[in-house]
C-alpha cells in the first residue's frame, strides 16, 4: 500500500501506525467509498492493540461455533497472537544463522567442526516452526500477505545450497575419525532444506486461494462458504458493543487515529483530497456493524 512506509501526519505513536498500516494493507478495498466506510473501524482497531487481538478471537469464536455445529470434527480455526509472530521471527533468525554458521571461509573463528551440528539443529527447529505456523500464515491472521509462501522457498534453497557448499568445498575439514557430529548435522540441514520445499509446495495453495486478505480472510475458515452470514451477524453484535465503548473510553484518540487512517487511504490514492476532507467532517456511525464491502 502506497501509504505505507510515510511519517505519521498526525503525531501518533510508531506502534498506532504501524497497525493502520498492517490494516490497510491487506484490506482490498472495492473503492472509495468502502474504504471511507470502513475508516472508523480501522480507527478503533488500530487504536488498541489489545482491541485489534479481541477482533481476531471474536472471528475465530464465530467461525469455529458456525463449524462445529455443521462438521463436529472441522479443523481448528487457529487465530494468531503476539507469540506466534514472535515464533516467526525466531524461525528467521535461526534460519540465517544455520546458513552463517557454515556459508563462511577456512578462516572463519567458527570451525565446521564446531558449526556443523549447531547450523542443522537451528535448520530443523527453523523449518518445525514454519510447519507448526503454517495454518496461522495461511488463514492470513499470522501476518497477512506480509509474509507469503516464497519465504519457505528461500529458506529451503538457501539450506540446500549451504549443504551443497559444505559437502563439496569445506568436507575436508571435518575430522573422518570424529564426524558423527558433523554427519548428522549436514543431515539436518538437508532435511530440512527439502522439508521447506515440500512446505512451499503445500503453501502456495493457501496463497493462491486469496483467503488471505480483505473480507475473504473473515470467513476463509469456514468448511461452508453459506454460514458466512452467521459469522457478520456475530461479528456484528462485538461491534455493537465495542464500537460506542471505544468513543466514550477514548473519543479523541480514535478521531485522531481515523485522522491518520484518512491520510493514508488518501497517500495511497485510494481516496482523494476533496473525500478525505468530507470524511474528516463525518459523525461516527450510529450503528457498528462488521465491514460488508
Amino acid at each position: 500500500m502506497a501509504g505505507s512506509g510515510h511519517d505519521s501526519v498526525t503525531g501518533l505513536d510508531d506502534r498506532t501506525v504501524g497497525r493502520i498500516d498492517l490494516i490497510l494493507f491487506d484490506a482490498d478495498y472495492r473503492d472509495a467509498r468502502a474504504a471511507v466506510e470502513d475508516s472508523w473501524r480501522v480507527a478503533v482497531l488500530a487504536s488498541d492493540a489489545r482491541t485489534l487481538a479481541d477482533h481476531e478471537r471474536a472471528r475465530a469464536a464465530a467461525v469455529r461455533a458456525v463449524n462445529e455445529r455443521r462438521d463436529p470434527v472441522a479443523a481448528r480455526v487457529r487465530p494468531s497472537t503476539a507469540l506466534h509472530r514472535a515464533m516467526l521471527g525466531v524461525a528467521f533468525v535461526l534460519g540465517i544463522l544455520a546458513v552463517a554458521l557454515v556459508a563462511t571461509g577456512r578462516s572463519s573463528s567458527v570451525s565446521l567442526q564446531d558449526g556443523m551440528l549447531p547450523a542443522g539443529l537451528c535448520a530443523s527447529v527453523s523449518v518445525s516452526l514454519l510447519w507448526w505456523l503454517e495454518p496461522r500464515r495461511a488463514n492470513g491472521s499470522l501476518w497477512g500477505s506480509r509474509a507469503p509462501a516464497v519465504i519457505h522457498l528461500i529458506f529451503g534453497m538457501l539450506w540446500l545450497l549451504a549443504a551443497a557448499y559444505v559437502l563439496i568445498f569445506r568436507w575436508d575439514e571435518v575430522d573422518l575419525d570424529r564426524a558423527l557430529a558433523q554427519t548428522t548435522g549436514l543431515t539436518l540441514l538437508a532435511c530440512s532444506g527439502v522439508g521447506a520445499l515440500i512446505l512451499w509446495f503445500h503453501a502456495l495453495r493457501a496463497d493462491r486461494s486469496g483467503r488471505q486478505t480483505g473480507l475473504a480472510r473473515l470467513t476463509g475458515d469456514l468448511v461452508d462458504q453459506g454460514d458466512a452470514l452467521e459469522v457478520y451477524e456475530a461479528l456484528d453484535r462485538w461491534w455493537s458493543a465495542v464500537g460506542p465503548e471505544a468513543m466514550h473510553r477514548d473519543a479523541a484518540r480514535v478521531r485522531k487515529v481515523r485522522t491518520e487512517v484518512l491520510a493514508r487511504l488518501r497517500l495511497a490514492m485510494l481516496i482523494t483530497e476533496r473525500e478525505e476532507r468530507a470524511a474528516s467532517w463525518a459523525p461516527e456511525p450510529a450503528r457498528w456493524t462488521e465491514r460488508r464491502r
